[in-house]
């Protein structure tokens, strides 16, 4: 007995010093394997040649890790699959290389290349296109990874294995066809409860070379006011069209809601392509904006109001015939319908054209001529009191006639914020109308990408002055100052007159060196504590940058 639970016990102990040890030796190989990070510039090359040029050009692969790294290089073709704009990598085999693809026009040193900690290392290639290569577009792609290492010490070192890639665009000389077309163009529903459509693009390329269509998706509401543009391929190097496929581009809109903006919107997508000479193609599609439950709200008070309305109508006639000497409940069950018809297209008429200037008649008699403050009260009193159902009558239907005017005025407001997104090489990526302004205005004055002063905070901007481009036009400015700007916003719901800079308590310094160079902002400092890391200043763009 004590024997057999001595042999447990022993057991029992070999097992805990196993799993310790198997917990050790797991913890030495999560070390081991460090986060391994790895890129490559450029990403994307677009290339034209003519049959028998070389063309000679590089890419930098760059170790951003604290550790030594080897790469291997590879060059494979690249063909198109499905409708998102990815593909497949296609070797070319020993035995089956003939010359005919792109591939194998490469010239790259594929031995492996061993980069140092935090550093990058250029790798020069050349491309031949051979005299009889065929004209039109051709794909390849560089592709970059590493394998295991090793061993050292019993441990390997980096187990992990990443692959990025340069992708390859050429197009040859030659008979070169460039057609293509929208193919389809659609939002995922009709019908939405708030201004949040998803429109989805198909682009169809019917050529033999590339293409990359450019344009912009404009949004209107049903007054043909502008609720939204969406920029396609306008700043980016991707979104390229293989030769013989379509591919399929998602865009979000996210408007600015208001109740002037219900109803009927329409989308017109507008596309340019082409090297040689540029095509156009565009198509348009639409779908409403119903928040039902306002809508049923809406409809539930014009009800109601139509009903107290007719209800105070019908009163003021009941009390004008009374007033006339005629006996009501004989004017209803009277069956002498041509007498009394007469008597009541007469009082009737009297309603419609003369009830206002008898008001009106009395007002002057009875109150506006009274003697001593007293009586003007007694008088206003009394003829209010007589004329109720007039006046409420009146104080509805002209509040009615405001509310048509300022429904009016909203819906044909030219500009609204709005945010866009989509994706862009695997990552989505978020614009807001701001942003857009923005990036148009850097493409049209040519501007380069400025130095940033790491020493200077970091801001937001939210351009709350009611005009459209104020909050890029800041961002600019302060840019070419050396300051980073990371977020670009508009906020047209609530505006304001004046700049205000928002500064957390350490930043009191820093807020007063940026007043001066936006038109002497006014300061506020923000006493709710940050979320973030890195404290930044928040600039509220008022009506007075727009006039500066």
């Amino acid at each position: 007995m004590i024997l057999t639970l001595r042999k447990k016990i022993l057991n029992t102990t070999y097992l805990v010093l196993l799993v310790l040890l198997i917990s050790i030796s797991s913890t030495s190989n999560v070390q081991a394997q460090e986060a391994l990070t790895l890129s490559i510039s450029p990403s994307i090359f677009d290339m034209s040649a003519n049959p028998g040029q070389e063309w000679r050009s590089s890419i930098r692969v760059i170790n951003v890790n604290k550790y030594e790294l080897t790469v291997y290089l590879d060059v494979v073709n690249f063909l198109p699959q499905g409708e998102s704009g990815g593909g497949k990598f296609i070797s070319t085999l020993e035995g089956e290389q003939n010359g005919s693809t792109i591939a194998e026009w490469f010239t790259i040193s594929k031995e492996p290349v061993t980069i140092l900690p935090e550093q990058s290392v250029e790798i020069p290639f050349s491309v031949n296109v051979p005299l009889d290569s065929t004209p039109g577009g051709h794909f390849a792609a560089i592709l970059v990874g590493t394998k295991p290492t090793a061993t050292e010490n019993g441990q390997s070192r980096v187990q992990t294995s990443q692959m990025v890639t340069s992708l390859f665009f050429a197009r040859v000389a030659g008979d070169v066809i460039e057609s293509g077309t929208i193919r389809e163009f659609i939002t995922t529903k009709k019908y939405l409860n708030s201004p949040e459509a998803t429109f989805e693009l198909r682009f169809e390329n019917k050529g033999n070379v590339h293409l990359k269509p450019q344009g912009d998706i404009r949004i209107t509401n049903m007054w043909g006011e502008e609720r939204g543009v969406i920029p396609i391929n306008q700043n980016s190097n991707f979104g390229n069209v293989l030769p013989d496929t379509v591919r399929k581009f998602i865009f979000t809109w996210k408007g600015e809601w208001s109740i002037s903006d219900i109803g009927r919107y329409t989308a017109i997508a507008t596309l340019a392509y082409g090297s040689d000479g540029r095509q156009f193609t565009n198509s348009r599609t639409s779908f409403w904006v119903i928040p039902y439950k306002l809508i049923l709200g809406v409809l539930l008070g014009l009800a109601i109001f139509v009903s107290i309305v007719s209800w105070l109508i019908r009163l003021y006639i009941r009390h004008m015939l009374i007033m006339a000497g005629i006996d009501v409940n004989e004017f209803k069950n009277s069956k002498q319908t041509n007498t009394l018809a007469m008597r009541y297209r007469k009082h009737q008429k009297i309603k419609l054209h003369s009830s206002i200037k008898v008001a009106y008649t009395n007002l002057q008699q009875h109150v506006l001529q009274a003697k001593g403050l007293s009586n003007k009260y007694k008088a206003a009193f009394n003829y209010i009191f007589q004329y109720k159902l007039l006046i409420i009558a009146i104080v509805l239907i002209v509040a009615m006639i405001i509310l048509l005017v300022v429904y009016v005025i909203n819906a044909n407001t030219s500009y609204r914020s709005y945010e866009v997104a989509y994706v862009n090489s695997d990552e989505t990526v978020t614009l807001t109308s701001e942003d857009i302004i923005y990036n148009k205005l850097i493409v049209e004055r040519g501007l380069q990408e400025v130095e940033i002063n790491p020493n200077l905070p970091k801001l937001k901007i939210i351009n709350r002055s009611g005009k459209p481009g104020v909050g890029a036009e800041t961002r600019i400015k302060l840019e070419t100052k050396g300051y980073q700007v990371i977020s670009l916003a508009a906020d047209f719901s609530s505006p304001q007159v004046r700049t205000v800079i928002v500064y957390p308590t350490d930043d009191e310094k820093e807020a007063l060196k940026l007043s001066p160079r936006i038109g002497n902002a006014l300061l506020s400092v923000d006493t709710e504590p940050s979320n973030s890391e890195v404290n930044t200043i928040t600039i509220y763009i008022g009506s007075d940058m727009a006039t500066n």
